[in-house]
């Protein structure tokens, strides 16, 4: 991780403030990266989706769905046969498969929902 984070943040090493959104991954978590961007890059704030949340993960949910779809039957000979397929499944996949979309929920419907499963508890 802290090999990439230079060249991630190269570009925006003036900026006031920097905030990465990460899952609990170990390299994520670990006190070597934490004390790495503290002292490297004491602008950037790290934000943790909730443990079990992969749902919230956009790459996550990307690379599953890409995975399912181009690379769960594939059998290649080399790594780069690999290359080659991959390079290959991404137009298609991003044509099929990849579109916006609208978040539509807001703060106002998750209190309403937490209200109503907390109400159906007591």
């Amino acid at each position: 991780m802290r090999a990439v984070l230079p060249q991630l943040l190269g570009d925006h090493r003036h900026a006031r403030r920097i905030h990465l959104i990460w899952d609990n991954g170990s390299s994520h978590t670990a006190r070597q990266t934490h004390d790495f961007l503290r002292t490297h890059y004491p602008h950037v704030r790290v934000l943790f989706t909730p443990a079990h949340a992969s749902w919230l993960n956009q790459a996550e949910l990307l690379l599953r769905a890409f995975t399912e779809r181009y690379l769960q039957r594939g059998d290649w000979a080399s790594r780069d046969e690999l290359i080659e397929h991959l390079d290959a499944c991404w137009p298609e996949y991003n044509r099929l498969y990849a579109h916006p979309f609208s978040w539509s929920w807001t703060r106002a419907k998750m209190h309403s929902w937490v209200d109503r499963h907390l109400s159906s508890l007591c």
